[in-house]
């Protein structure tokens, strides 16, 4: 009997002795994890030994970043409400950011805050100005630079600088601004040019059937590596125009009709796109260190007759 009780009595100490160990070894893991490790964001070291999940997000650098969506500058709705706004209108949503503490920013700097930690402004807001019609320059341009704000446009490769769409004699329905037009906005500091494709934002009416293509979307008789091909191919026509144009290839594409897909962010990405948006409605929390919350990323649209009051509640609501 006593035999016995020696044995378990040396199992029981070996066990203890295995557990104790386990916990240092574990303790001194988590040592090495934490102590002198950076802070996200500040490059000052840790003292926290604390869980690292909790670490991590107790430490995140985030910021809340309201998109705007605007297409055409008219005084009368044209029968397109959700597309249109005056410049009268504009210019009361512009006041109201100001004074309630927003500041615009471009893609640009929203970037320079994801991968290089720069700083932003408390209350960052990006404007966006779809599709490249004639009234960014006429109406909204010049109400940018009144209240020192800027905005960031999309243009339609095709459809840029244009009267007709493509080849069709149709002619669009607002006409678009010009090559000289862009150039003046963007040598003003107040307008940032970017991509909404070349010739993914279609008509369907107004192409062949054989031809058409819904947004970014493949096509039924496409194979995923004709997709992928037609794809690249469409961005790298786009990039290749503004680049010729302003100096620079595009950094932010605009999904035509806030379509994607499985393959789009992925493609776009590896061809140096560093953010691309969608039309879903929200605010959007962009991190420093993830490129990824920079994909895309949601717009509030900006419909005809939107109060100051109903624009700020939206953004700040939400």
């Amino acid at each position: 009997m006593q035999v016995v009780k020696k044995k378990i009595l040396t199992a029981l100490i070996i066990l203890g002795a295995l557990a104790l160990a386990a916990a240092v070894s574990l303790l001194a893991y988590n040592l090495l994890l934490n102590i002198g490790a950076p802070v996200p964001g500040t490059g000052e070291p840790s003292e926290d030994i604390g869980d690292i999940s909790a670490y991590i997000h107790n430490n995140a650098t985030e910021v809340r970043v309201p998109i705007l969506m605007y297409h055409h500058f008219a005084d009368d709705d044209l029968g397109h409400p959700g597309m249109v706004a005056s410049g009268e209108q504009f210019a009361s949503h512009l006041r109201a950011l100001r004074d309630a503490g927003f500041t615009t920013i471009s893609f640009n700097d929203l970037a320079a805050f994801v991968y290089d930690g720069a700083p932003l402004p408390e209350r960052p807001v990006i404007i966006t100005i779809d599709d490249g019609y004639l009234s960014t320059y006429e109406v909204a341009f010049p109400i940018l630079k009144q209240y020192d704000m800027n905005a960031t446009v999309f243009i339609i490769g095709v459809t840029h600088g244009m009267v007709y769409y493509k080849d069709t004699g149709h002619v669009l329905r607002w006409p678009r601004f010009n090559d000289e037009q862009a150039l003046t906005m963007a040598a003003s500091g107040h307008i940032f040019i970017e991509s909404h494709s070349y010739d993914m934002h279609q008509h369907e009416p107004w192409e062949l059937p054989e031809n058409f293509r819904r947004g970014v979307l493949r096509k039924e008789s496409e194979s995923e590596e004709e997709y992928i091909k037609a794809f690249r191919y469409d961005f790298e026509r786009s990039a290749a125009q503004i680049e010729a144009l302003l100096g620079a290839r595009p950094i932010v594409f605009s999904y035509p009709f806030g379509i994607s897909n499985e393959l789009s962010d992925g493609l776009l990405r590896e061809m140096g796109v560093k953010a691309t948006l969608k039309i879903t409605q929200g605010v959007n929390i962009v991190s420093a260190g993830d490129p990824y919350s920079l994909m895309s990323m949601h717009r509030f649209n900006v419909p005809w007759d939107t109060a100051p009051e109903e624009l700020l509640e939206l953004i700040l609501a939400s």
